[in-house]
């Protein structure tokens, strides 16, 4: 959705958005705005109760999110989201307290990304970033002739993108990376915090 206004969304005067979260710290959306998310249309609410803890917390907010989506004009507790269909409460919640993505959370937003892809009729090249590594790393792999150069400049465009320092001998340090589908390659570097945790990852 697009905001005209810098300072926030006019009732009335926009679309609501598909999906709101609520991060509560110390306060009940319940009480003070779900009525007013439900009158304004807001499809779906997701409501966050961090994992770590801050001093003010009250005891009855548990760690966990909690999804409700808009049905015949009030919310609806969810087990996964409408709007991202196959997300559940359990992965989102893991998902946003992942100080770096595990693997599983990786491996799960590439399903869900492949999967609206498909409705939306589109794939990776959509994305100028993928795109452009992809067309470098597949040029390079013509002038060389050797797969393996491709997928090896791929993963170290990709990793260095990410700002990862990596060794002289990347990657022919890594155990199995010639034999690696480009499903586990992309899985490990988008989830790698640097090059070491990227060797463990593959292997």
């Amino acid at each position: 959705m697009d905001l005209l206004s810098p300072h926030g969304l006019y009732v009335g005067g926009y679309d609501a958005p598909d999906v709101i979260m609520e991060v509560d710290h110390t306060t009940d959306v319940r009480r003070n705005k779900l009525r007013l998310y439900e009158a304004w249309g807001v499809r779906e609410l997701w409501v966050e109760v961090p994992d770590k803890p801050i001093p003010s917390r009250p005891t009855n907010l548990q760690p966990g999110l909690t999804i409700r989506v808009l049905t015949k004009g009030t919310y609806q507790p969810a087990a996964e989201s409408r709007t991202f269909p196959g997300w559940r409460a359990a992965d989102i919640h893991r998902a946003l307290n992942e100080l770096v993505p595990s693997s599983a959370t990786i491996a799960l937003l590439e399903k869900l990304g492949r999967s609206m892809g498909e409705r939306q009729g589109t794939g990776p090249d959509d994305n100028p970033l993928l795109r452009s590594l992809r067309n470098e790393s597949r040029e390079e792999g013509r002038q060389e002739g050797r797969l393996e150069k491709t997928a090896a400049s791929l993963m170290r465009q990709l990793l260095q993108t990410r700002g990862i320092t990596l060794s002289p001998e990347f990657p022919a340090n890594v155990p199995g990376f010639a034999k690696a589908s480009d499903e586990a390659l992309a899985t490990a570097a988008l989830g790698s915090a640097d090059e070491e945790e990227f060797i463990r990852r593959l292997g």
